[in-house]
């Protein structure tokens, strides 16, 4: 390819202890192509960065390249990297050498910052500010000219993170492993905790040592996955929980303080932060209209690799739609779909946004009114997405094994498509993690269903009979895929939703707001003889994970915030 057909680009990097992002920007401030991996954190994550930097730099050159129809030639290339403070900066910009020496000469510009710089110009128009960010790690900073001029804690989850998610994480597990030592106060979390364990392997005899097991074997960054369950518990009311929630918002509000005290707005930045929560809520009470999001961290990274390069620095929305939307091409494998197999059974598709359709119905969230509609849904598409009203005696068995746990115990993961008049024509639920879903069920779920739907006889083979008996003994997840597609989630629409994109609409929103958890992967199950449904499946980039008697486990591997 001649030189002059050559497409001058920038590339920005966002390294976490839970993903990793690279984009690539064109000179007009479209972005040409993104990818996303795995984390890399130096310090708390499994990950390694010149190994997991280098296939997505070599994946997002070679896909802008495809849709450009131009080589690109990298002029500037500028990576936030958590970890990469001045104690780990020269390690760093090595490992980002060795992954950018596959594209060749190396870039007139080539540099490496930390995760704040990244954060903070992913969020604010105005180059001077503050601010606050609380995910993996936790770090407040003030910026002048897009410059960090003061900082405070990033220090690591060993000598301070505080307030971050990797803390609330280890402040829970450490609640619970007080309780089960005798030192401290009864708490929800113990229950969790032991299901985290549980996810491990066998019981060592000892709960106490399974926790032990469970630090073990998973990184610091892993253990991360805990903190939505903490905050699920203070939400719930549980007391150490609270306590543990308001111990977060408090450290975070003073390492602010330490930094900055008179900036007009301040970045909120994170997972623990831009995700609803009783943390953020906290902090949102104290700051007030001063707050402002970021978006994701590799925008910051386009956003200062274009003003390295000397190029006009785009709007974050902008920067941030392109990357969204080419991180769902990215997904989709290059393309769409041709139709959906809505109401064929549970699907799952990369994130995006949702709201109105073509055909006028809304993705909404679920409301507690709705349980009564929902459940019969459930009940008319309870016959292989048939309507099953005529099947059952008692209709809402149905729902009690299929549905209304997940309304109970995780209402902010049910999504409800709406008709013209708001009415419900077809919901998605999911958990983020199926062994702590299946533990709640047999703790909180299931015994007062069995005290209200006695074991039927031996000889009654009736479809009724059939769901009492699921009640009793309900299957349980329990296989090797199961560490790296933890959540699962089911979809049911009856005909007057289905069609015009609606069931994608609706598990997009599901799966936006299961990524945000900070989940590797979800699942879920397909008959073998649907065909079209394993085909799309297949299409937008579930594997086969398991065959059994009557169909397929399928897996997903989800973005990471």
């Amino acid at each position: 390819m001649a030189e002059g057909s050559r497409l001058p680009v920038v590339i920005g990097v966002d390294v976490g202890g839970t993903s990793s992002t690279v984009a690539v920007l064109s000179p007009d401030g479209a972005v040409a192509a993104a990818a996303r991996g795995g984390g890399a954190n130096l310090r708390s994550s499994t990950g390694e960065l010149s190994t997991t930097l280098r296939e997505l730099l070599t994946e997002t050159v070679a896909t802008a390249r495809a849709r450009t129809g131009r080589a690109p030639e990298v002029i500037a290339c500028l990576a936030g990297v958590s970890g990469a403070g001045p104690a780990g900066r020269d390690r760093v910009v090595t490992m980002v050498d060795a992954a950018l020496a596959p594209l060749g000469p190396r870039p007139g510009v080539v540099e490496v910052v930390t995760d704040p710089v990244v954060a903070f110009a992913a969020g604010s128009e105005n180059p001077d500010g503050a601010l606050l960010l609380a995910g993996t790690g936790a770090v407040a900073a003030r910026f002048s000219a897009f410059e960090q001029a003061q900082r405070c804690d990033g220090l690591g989850w060993v000598l301070g993170d505080t307030g971050s998610g990797v803390w609330l994480a280890l402040e829970g597990l450490r609640a619970a492993a007080a309780e089960l030592d005798g030192r401290g106060p009864a708490t929800a979390l113990t229950a969790e905790a032991r299901a985290l364990a549980d996810a491990v392997g066998p019981s060592t005899g000892d709960p106490r040592q399974d926790l032990v097991r469970v630090l073990d074997v998973h990184s610091p960054a892993e253990l991360g996955r805990f903190a939505p369950v903490v905050s699920r518990c203070a939400a719930d009311g549980d007391a150490v929980a609270v306590s543990i929630v308001q111990r977060a918002v408090t450290a975070l509000l003073h390492t602010l303080s330490v930094v900055d005290r008179q900036s007009p707005a301040v970045v909120l930045a994170g997972s623990v932060l831009t995700n609803d929560g009783p943390v953020r809520g906290g902090v949102l009470a104290e700051l007030g209209d001063r707050v402002r999001d970021a978006g994701p961290p590799v925008v910051g990274a386009l956003r200062l690799a274009a003003q390295r390069a000397g190029w006009a620095v785009p709007e974050p929305a902008g920067v941030r739609a392109g990357v969204q939307a080419a991180l769902r091409s990215a997904a989709d494998g290059g393309g769409q779909p041709t139709s959906d197999p809505a109401g064929d059974g549970p699907l799952a598709i990369p994130p995006a946004a949702t709201g109105r359709g073509e055909t006028g119905l809304v993705v909404d969230r679920y409301r507690p009114e709705d349980r009564p509609v929902l459940y019969d849904i459930c009940l008319r598409t309870g016959d292989s997405g048939g309507d099953a009203t005529a099947l059952y005696r008692h209709g809402e068995l149905l729902g009690h094994n299929f549905l209304g746990a997940y309304l109970e115990r995780e209402p902010d993961l049910v999504r409800v498509l709406r008709g013209h008049n708001g009415t419900p024509v077809g919901y998605s639920v999911a958990t983020a993690d199926t062994t702590a879903f299946e533990q709640w069920c047999e703790e909180r779920w299931w015994p007062a269903l069995r005290a209200r739907y006695p074991l039927p006889d031996e000889g009654d083979d009736s479809p009724d009979a059939g769901q009492i008996r699921r009640l009793h003994e309900p299957p349980r997840t329990n296989a090797p895929w199961l560490v790296q597609f933890p959540a699962h989630l089911h979809i049911d629409i009856v005909p007057e939703g289905q069609g015009g994109g609606n069931g994608r609409r609706l598990i997009e929103s599901v799966l936006d707001a299961v990524a945000q958890r900070d989940v590797p992967g979800i699942h879920l199950g397909v008959g073998g003889r649907n065909v079209r449904a394993i085909g799309f499946y297949e299409h937008i980039g579930f594997r086969v994970l398991e065959h059994g008697a009557t169909g397929l486990v399928m897996g997903l591997r989800l973005p990471r915030p």
